[in-house]
């Protein structure tokens, strides 16, 4: 008998033929034995790079068909590292060029899967890029109105007798505090008529003499009657009007004897100068669209001879009224108000604040933007040829910085103290102002004491 543990089954046929089949192909340690096959597998399309497809057939046998496995999971695992597709890069904008490019950003994307996403019509890209394109408009507009005023301003300054610079004490820092005059001379060298009647050429008399004090906490306006008597020097005790045509036969006048005979009259240096240029002067007002202003008493007179011989001609009731140019430098220059009498030298000097009160109203009003926004531009080259100065296109934004911090003020006109009247009668109808009111004046207009003894009326 033989041992339970010497017991073997019983072979089948076709057992011998198996076993020969493995010990020829070889068992890998911990490999299964082969399944038996089950038969033909169907056709099947393998995807290569850019979009190319071959067919391949089905393997004969097991040992294909593992092989061919092992190859698919390998082209798999190949592409999940790497995609199978190009990556194109747009055309980058000028702000790209310039800065580093973010290669760790795209590569992060390209793993995430990210970088292929597509944004919808309404993810709000569009108005964004809209919105862009419109804050790109505005800043132009208002660079080519910036630059339309500078270059106007550098024309006009240019124009400015050296004379004049001379005179002047300087300062380049407007909102610092700086005294600024204002002056405009009657067309006297225009329209002056000789003793036969024609018209011959003068130099002109002053027809508004303003001082300015501007800082960046105040923005104060000080009127000197052109009736003030003064001493103007090299030319004696007179009118101080008369300190534009001392020592001159230009038609210009000779603005440093003005700065001057001011400078000691107040006893304060004079920084800057505006000369007014009527016409530029009525052109810009015009460009604004007209000054709002307001007036207490009626006003009726002629300028320039009046309507019937070219000149202007103005008949206002009390009230508020939206003058053009030609009127508005009419209600400025008119010397005697027919409809008044009463009216004086120091009530002609108060009008003229007004019309640079409504100047400014019309520059700084917030319901003016959008007109003083188009107009831009035409506002930015005409403002400047409305006057001659020193001061060039990076000078004069800064008084309008200090008009506009500094507010309007209250309308100071020297030898007037409210409605009483403090000058007096002086040599050939001229008013006498004394050393009292000019340094009362002064501090109000300085928020401090003159530096120099007021001369005034001598």
């Amino acid at each position: 008998m033989c041992s339970a543990g010497d017991e073997r089954p019983p072979e089948r046929p076709g057992d011998s033929e198996r076993s020969e089949d493995a010990d020829n192909e070889g068992d890998a340690p911990g490999e299964d034995a082969p399944k038996p096959d089950a038969g033909p597998e169907p056709e099947y399309t393998v995807y290569g790079r850019g979009g190319e497809q071959r067919k391949q057939k089905a393997p004969k046998s097991a040992k294909q068909a593992e092989k061919a496995a092992a190859k698919a999971s390998k082209t798999s695992a190949k592409a999940g590292a790497r995609p199978e597709y190009k990556v194109y890069k747009s055309r980058p904008g000028l702000r790209d060029r310039l800065r580093k490019p973010d290669l760790a950003s795209l590569r992060q994307q390209r793993r995430s899967g990210r970088l292929g996403d597509r944004r919808t019509a309404g993810d709000g890209r569009g108005g964004r890029r809209w919105l862009r394109w419109v804050l790109i408009g505005v800043c132009g507009w208002l660079l080519l109105s910036f630059i339309a005023f500078a270059v106007s301003a550098q024309i006009q300054k240019s124009k400015l007798p050296d004379s004049a610079k001379d005179a002047l004490e300087g300062g380049p820092d407007l909102l610092a505090g700086q005294n600024i005059l204002i002056l405009g001379g009657d067309r006297r060298g225009q329209r002056q008529s000789n003793a036969s009647g024609s018209e011959g050429q003068g130099p002109p008399r002053a027809d508004t003499i303003m001082v300015l004090h501007a800082s960046l906490t105040s923005f104060r306006k000080l009127s000197i009657p052109r009736d003030a008597y003064a001493a103007i020097p090299d030319c004696g005790s007179q009118k101080i009007n008369a300190s534009l045509a001392c020592n001159t036969t230009s038609t210009k006048g000779n603005p440093a004897s003005t700065i001057r005979t001011v400078s000691d009259f107040l006893g304060i240096p004079i920084n800057h100068i505006v000369i007014i240029d009527f016409d530029g002067f009525s052109d810009f007002i015009t460009t604004l669209g007209g000054v709002e202003v307001k007036i207490k008493n009626k006003v009726c007179g002629d300028v320039d001879g009046g309507k019937s011989q070219g000149g202007v001609s103005i008949k206002l009731p009390p009230g508020t009224h939206t003058l053009e140019g030609d009127k508005a430098l009419a209600l400025a220059r008119i010397r005697k108000n027919d409809c008044d009498p009463s009216e004086d030298d120091t009530d002609r000097a108060a009008r003229q604040q007004v019309i640079i009160n409504g100047i400014k109203g019309r520059l700084t009003d917030p319901l003016r933007l959008p007109y003083n926004f188009i107009k831009g531009p035409w506002i930015g080259w005409n403002a400047p040829k409305a006057f001659i100065s020193d001061m060039g296109g990076f000078t004069l934004p800064q008084l309008a910085i200090a008009a506009v911090l500094g507010g309007s003020g209250d309308t100071n006109v020297l030898g007037k103290d409210g409605d009483t009247i403090t000058a007096t009668a002086g040599p050939g109808g001229s008013l006498f102002i004394s050393q009292g009111e000019c340094r009362r004046a002064v501090e109000e207009l300085t928020g401090s004491e003159p530096p120099d003894e007021p001369v005034c009326s001598p």
